[in-house]
């Protein structure tokens, strides 16, 4: 009984790690794929705001998490997106690019959500 509960933690303590370094502590590393330029926005909801900043193709980014997006009654609302941060600042920019990792295609089960 003991040996079975000990196998149990030990696999549930490597399920854990294997997780965390899919992600990373600080997130996942990519590379922006996009062949137009990408805005990042402040919050996930960009109606009524400026972007922050433009991303060009190959630009280095760091996906931190993903937040699907919103819509209400009257089906107003903004799509999802991906929190990330990059040389010069952090913000979302829109699910729809295109980000290359290590990994593969960032998707948004490759990230936790936000």
């Amino acid at each position: 009984m003991r040996l079975g509960r000990a196998v149990a933690a030990t696999m549930a303590s490597a399920a854990a790690l294997l997780l965390l370094s899919a992600c990373g502590a600080d997130g996942l590393a990519g590379k922006i794929e996009d062949y137009d330029s990408v805005s990042v926005w402040p919050s996930a909801d960009p109606v009524g705001q400026q972007p922050t900043g433009e991303l060009t193709t190959l630009a280095p980014v760091t996906v931190e998490c993903y937040a699907a997006g919103q819509v209400d009654s009257n089906g107003m609302g903004y799509g999802a997106s991906y929190k990330i941060s990059y040389d010069g600042g952090s913000g979302y920019i829109d699910a729809g690019t295109s980000i290359l990792s290590d990994k593969g295609e960032v998707s948004p089960g490759m990230v936790p959500a936000c």
